[in-house]
């Protein structure tokens, strides 16, 4: 009877390494070990660029508006991320209310809105090299895409997530 449960159990074990894919070669041909491929995700910029259809011109003078905004948006995450810790610090010790918080809400909001007119002033430019054509799909991509276009993670690893 061991026997016979010593051989079930080796034949489980030998099943379920083969089920892994195990180490002989890879079953989607790029020798990453079974692994399957990782789909690159397009950039914020890529997904505007295509929806709005732009060329390649359009797309390279796009590229200078966002880098020259984004030199100006990177003070503005610090300042978030730094008036995001204070507020957390703020209401973890149970001060979150009086005039000290309420300044500190304020200041971090005005940066909140700064941001948002770094956007506006992006988009503004954007819509500026459009043909009539393009324009047409300006606003609902607009309204999808760039906002929180500059947006940075305080987490390490950069950006992603949403922070309002």
């Amino acid at each position: 009877m061991f026997l016979r449960i010593l051989m079930a159990a080796a034949l489980a074990a030998g099943l379920a390494s083969a089920q892994r894919g195990g180490g002989g070669g890879s079953r989607n041909g790029g020798g990453m070990g079974g692994e399957m491929p990782r789909v690159q995700r397009a950039s914020k910029l890529d997904t505007i660029a295509d929806k709005l259809g732009l060329s390649k011109e359009q797309r390279e003078e796009f590229q200078q508006i966002v880098s020259a905004s984004a030199e100006k948006a990177g003070p503005l995450n610090e300042q978030l991320n730094n008036g995001r810790q204070q507020l957390t610090g703020v209401m973890a010790t149970g001060r979150d209310s009086g005039e000290d918080f309420e300044k500190l809400k304020s200041a971090y909001i005005g940066v909140l809105s700064l941001e948002a007119g770094l956007e506006a002033d992006t988009y503004q430019k954007l819509y500026a090299i459009l043909k009539d054509k393009q324009k047409t799909k300006a606003a609902p991509v607009f309204a999808e895409l760039m906002s929180g276009l500059y947006e940075r993670s305080a987490g390490p690893g950069g950006g992603g997530g949403r922070r309002r």
